[in-house]
């Protein structure tokens, strides 16, 4: 995995399921982040699953994963990192659709599969949480 490095005045967090707006763990991100966008990864070698929240593995030929964009405070990104590790993610830095560099939150384990999934929506190419 990539070594991520959090600068010291803010970073640009890249969030795909429960940390979006209307997640559960949306409140997580705080009064500081600021909401840049919606975007995309730019490459499509991603794949999500469903594990009653969603996890995004690599995939060669996969897909391009659909989430928003932030830009955080290292005191975000702390407590986005605790969560996150917490719960099994790695941390990664991605590129964008919008050409910004980002840090995701990722599975490490690339041949992990589900169950189907009525909260995994894919659509030209791209998969997105919805729920």
């Amino acid at each position: 995995m990539n070594d991520i490095e959090v600068k010291a005045d803010r970073s640009n967090l890249f969030v795909y399921g429960t940390l979006k707006k209307g997640g559960n763990l949306h409140s997580v991100l705080g009064n500081s982040s600021e909401f840049l966008g919606v975007c995309s990864t730019e490459e499509s070698n991603w794949d999500m699953h469903d594990y009653g929240c969603p996890i995004m593995v690599t995939k060669d030929e996969g897909f391009k994963i659909k989430g928003e964009l932030y830009s955080v405070t290292p005191e975000c990104m702390a407590r986005v990192t605790a969560v996150e590790c917490g719960a099994g993610y790695v941390p990664f830095m991605i590129d964008t659709s919008e050409k910004n560099k980002a840090i995701a939150f990722i599975y490490p384990t690339p041949y992990a599969t589900a169950t189907a999934s009525n909260h995994v929506k894919e659509n030209e190419g791209t998969k997105e949480w919805l729920k």
